[in-house]
């Protein structure tokens, strides 16, 4: 079953959710373009006909080998809607999953420092690390407003400032025992980024690349992020669009955009 979930497939495409306003694909390419000239992080060139399926409102998974030859998970869709409400779907902590081993180590209104774990079936040991975020305000600048950037990189060597955390029981679901076999990942890096279309709309992209070593190929474990991407990706666009609207009011604490600022508050 694990294995069965860890194979890489070609590019994948979910079905289309479509849009009055649909954008064409030399508007898609061009969006994913200026964001590579800009990015911290940019990702692999993406093809017209790539484009084209994004264009038509389908979510696109793939694989891209970079040119050091790590194994990158990107994930694409066209929100239908302002990139506003699908930030707000990333970023408002109400939305944050309960399913995954994590602990928030520094909080701040850009981003943080958080540790994570992954549960890996025996033999392999579980992996766990400690990763930076934050928003790339310089690119939000730079771009005019038009592209917002939340990247994360790998904080080498910190696992260990979470052991006392660990044994006073303050990682939910997280033994000591657990804790001490678990191995640091040695890269997990990547981004969700958010770009402006014409027409009121936005492209959501998401990209990983993480090495967990120990036998475990990164292509494998790319084929693994990838095969989650899409789940993701769709459910975000959709709380952005359902749930997003109802629930950032007044009287929500105030939350920053990409570029810094304070998001007014849905009607």
């Amino acid at each position: 079953m694990w294995l069965t979930l860890l194979m890489a497939l070609p590019a994948q495409a979910s079905a289309p959710t479509g849009s009055p306003l649909e954008p064409s694909p030399d508007d898609v390419c061009a969006t994913l373009s200026a964001f590579n000239a800009k990015a911290s992080m940019p990702i692999g060139e993406i093809d017209r006909e790539t484009c084209a399926e994004l264009a038509r409102g389908q979510t696109v998974t793939l694989i891209q080998k970079r040119p050091d030859g790590l194994f990158r998970a990107v994930g694409l869709a066209r929100a239908g809607q302002p990139k506003e409400g699908v930030w707000l779907s990333t970023q408002d902590p109400h939305f944050a999953g309960e399913e995954a081993i994590e602990a928030n180590l520094e909080l701040r209104p850009d981003g943080g420092v958080w540790y994570g774990m992954l549960d890996i079936p025996r033999p392999f040991a579980d992996r766990h690390w400690v990763l930076e975020t934050w928003n790339n305000k310089a690119l939000a600048k730079a771009s005019g407003g038009a592209i917002w950037e939340h990247p994360w990189r790998l904080r080498n060597g910190e696992t260990a400032r979470v052991r006392p955390k660990v044994e006073r029981g303050e990682v939910a679901g997280l033994s000591l025992e657990v804790f001490d076999e678990a191995v640091e990942t040695s890269v997990n890096e990547g981004a969700l980024v958010f770009l402006d279309l014409p027409g009121e709309d936005s492209l959501f992209l998401y990209h990983v690349t993480t090495v967990i070593g120990g036998g475990i190929p990164d292509r494998l474990v790319a084929g693994f992020v990838r095969s989650t991407m899409s789940g993701y990706i769709d459910e975000t666009v959709k709380r952005a669009r359902r749930v997003v609207p109802g629930h950032y009011r007044a009287g929500h604490s105030p939350l920053e955009g990409g570029g810094g600022q304070h998001l007014p508050y849905y009607p």
